[in-house]
């Protein structure tokens, strides 16, 4: 007797099997360990993503106000240009970077008749002496300090 490929042992004739009963089926799907260890590689790739963009966006903000900070400081000297001093030209500055959008740092100019400085301080709160704060600091001779 002769076997098909894809039939059934029937007397001495061979009849093929249309609905696929005797061949062995295959399973599709994702097991649990599957799903588990998917989920265990996205949970650590986010645990290594999630602190490394929010440093980037608080690198941002901070490199914003140092930025606000030098265009403050032009508008200083073009206050002292007109009167030969830099008392009162802190009117001449945003109070706020980024200008546009949530303030995120504060910025405050100290001046004297020859001299200023500006100090970007972190809206979020605490003194620029903790060393988790990082404030900006520029003077009149274009020193720029992270503080």
């Amino acid at each position: 007797m002769m076997r098909h490929s894809r039939g059934q042992k029937l007397g001495n004739q061979c009849h093929p099997d249309p609905i696929g009963f005797l061949e062995p089926r295959l399973e599709s799907g994702f097991t649990l360990i599957e799903l588990m260890v998917t989920v265990a590689v996205i949970a650590i790739i986010a645990a290594i993503a999630v602190p490394s963009y929010q440093g980037y966006i608080s690198d941002s903000y901070r490199n914003q106000a140092a930025v606000d900070a030098k265009v403050c400081a032009l508008a200083l000297e073009r206050f002292y240009s007109e009167g030969f001093t830099y008392v009162g030209g802190d009117s001449e500055c945003d109070a706020n970077s980024p200008t546009n959008g949530t303030a995120q740092y504060t910025l405050s100019v100290s001046a004297s008749v020859s001299s200023y400085t500006i100090t970007a301080t972190p809206v979020s709160g605490g003194s620029c002496a903790d060393a988790s704060v990082e404030c900006v600091q520029l003077d009149r001779d274009g020193t720029q300090t992270i503080l």
